[in-house]
């Protein structure tokens, strides 16, 4: 691709995320950095769920302080842990801390920490793999019923799901009777840092979850919105 074509390609993205920030100023919806967007349906009954949150989980942080949510932060990942378990301390009941990952079936999976990122994944493959240090060890995987079972409420507000790439498989296996606790979801896909899967591949789980009855809305067509009218 040639200097002309990349300065080209770059003007048509930014005009259509100018396009699409005024659409969702049109849908009434919010976003907050890094990268997340919602519509504003919380109050402090609201229950948020935070998988892959890390040890800052600035989501939760955000929705208990804004809204007075309850959040449940889900992480795998084991140098995140004490992080986690302070926060648990803090929010005087307001953060709930389960160390699992999040994944298309329920038992043990094998989990890659990286040693140098803040992110770990599933595939040894993700570029933190690929390109820095690592360990391996098992973890516990919840399967979304699973994950209601374990949280014991009847709804959740709104799950983010930030996976690392498990999004693609978990998004394959669901039925609409798994997402139909959820009332939003917000979904980091991984096509950038998982060689193995595409554009293509996020497509298509976009269009999946729209067949099982869920609007969705991206401005960058790498972080989607799923929502219920």
């Amino acid at each position: 691709m040639n200097l002309f074509s990349r300065i080209l390609r770059r003007i048509r993205r930014t005009i259509k995320i100018n396009q699409r920030r005024r659409q969702a100023q049109r849908l009434g919806l919010r976003s907050i950095p890094p990268n997340y967007i919602f519509f504003e349906r919380f109050s402090p009954d609201s229950v948020i769920v935070d998988a892959g949150c890390s040890y800052e989980a600035e989501l939760s942080r955000h929705m208990m302080g804004a809204y007075g949510a309850r959040a449940f932060g889900v992480d795998p990942t084991r140098k995140h842990a004490d992080a986690l378990h302070a926060l648990e301390q803090e929010s005087g009941g307001c953060f709930t801390y389960i160390q699992a990952a999040i994944a298309a079936q329920e038992g043990a999976l094998t989990f890659n920490e990286s040693l140098t990122n803040e992110s770990g994944s599933i595939f040894n493959d993700h570029y933190n793999m690929r390109n820095f240090e690592s360990r391996s060890y098992e973890v516990e995987a919840l399967s979304l019923p699973g994950l209601m079972q374990r949280l014991g409420v009847p709804q959740v507000d709104l799950l983010k799901l930030d996976l690392e790439g498990a999004e693609y498989d978990l998004l394959n296996a669901v039925s609409a009777a798994d997402l139909a606790p959820f009332r939003q979801i917000f979904v980091e896909f991984h096509h950038n840092a998982v060689p193995h899967l595409t554009p293509a591949d996020t497509q298509a789980r976009v269009h999946r979850l729209e067949s099982l009855g869920l609007r969705s809305f991206s401005l960058d067509d790498v972080n989607y919105l799923f929502y219920r009218d």
